[in-house]
């Protein structure tokens, strides 16, 4: 049996309630539950009892928690956490090896340049940093504009504290001691910088795909 628009518009306002706007996971989400309730009524129940069934079923997905990946300080509902969490694991761990590789490279391994060679290093990095952060900042900022969330923008907005990387590196000004080897901090975050540059750029590119999956203008 399928439920009348009138039942299909109460279990959109129980959504709606929950103040829960992630337009992918929503819709995914307004699908099993019509799907529960449906089953629910083909066996007899009304649709008020397969109703509050169903929302029983649910409710414990919109609890606020936090991830290890993101922070404590980013509570949202647990399936959107869930969620995120599953598409960003593979990328933590990219940004983890692009911070610590370069470290432990070069405090086990010195590689001492000229000093016309630090030179030109220094200014290649300064500039790229200072390319990647004009991105980033673009990024954050039609992310922070967008009317429309997904699980992308929510992934984003956790990363914006990781400018940091780009930064610092500026604000040292010099990637290199005094005997032409690389800081080995330095160089980790200046790796860190550059990878969060491209995580963003493909979470900032999965969230365009997908408003434009739904249709959303």
């Amino acid at each position: 049996m399928e439920l009348t628009n009138e039942q299909l518009q109460q279990v959109e306002a129980y959504l709606d309630k929950k103040n829960f706007n992630y337009i992918d996971l929503k819709i995914e989400i307004l699908d099993h539950m019509i799907s529960d309730i449906e089953s629910f009524v083909n066996k007899d129940y009304s649709f008020e009892e397969a109703f509050k069934i169903t929302i029983l079923k649910w409710d414990k997905h919109f609890e606020n928690t936090a991830s290890f990946y993101f922070g404590l300080m980013y509570h949202e509902p647990s399936i959107l956490i869930k969620n995120a969490s599953k598409i960003f694991k593979p990328f933590y761990f990219l940004y983890l090896t692009a911070y610590f590789l370069p470290i432990v490279i070069f405090t086990n391994f010195s590689i001492v340049f000229s000093k016309s060679n630090t030179v030109f290093l220094n200014q290649l990095f300064f500039a790229t940093s200072i390319i990647c952060l004009i991105y980033l900042l673009y990024i954050i900022i039609n992310n922070i504009r967008t009317k429309i969330k997904t699980t992308y923008s929510y992934v984003l907005k956790t990363q914006y504290v990781s400018t940091v990387f780009l930064i610092l590196p500026l604000f040292m000004g010099n990637l290199f001691n005094d005997d032409g080897s690389f800081i080995p901090f330095l160089i980790g975050f200046q790796s860190a910088g550059f990878t969060v540059t491209l995580i963003c750029h493909y979470f900032y590119k999965k969230h365009k795909e997908t408003i434009n999956k739904y249709k959303i203008l």
